[in-house]
């Protein structure tokens, strides 16, 4: 079992490494363009990228259901929550 999760975090670098370069740049909370919502964008804390950083960081690619289940939750309208993993 400690073989699967080794593998796991191991498969997870290069999903953090595109989570890291989405949330510089294109991300309206953390990116470029954060500038232009002072108060944020996304309705969940954590955002749904940090979420999916730290889903990653713990879980590795055996967390990648929690990640889409949260990115299917994400819609306009949504009231604010808080979701931690």
């Amino acid at each position: 079992m400690e073989i699967i999760k080794t593998i796991s975090k191991i498969l997870s670098f290069p999903l953090l490494f595109l989570v890291l370069i989405y949330q510089k740049t294109f991300s309206p909370d953390h990116g470029l363009a954060r500038g232009l919502f002072p108060y944020g964008y996304c309705k969940f804390y954590p955002s749904c990228s940090e979420y999916a950083r730290l889903v990653l960081a713990s879980q590795g690619v055996m967390g990648l259901p929690k990640i889409f289940k949260r990115l299917l939750s994400c819609r306009p309208g949504q009231s604010p929550a808080v979701d931690l993993p």
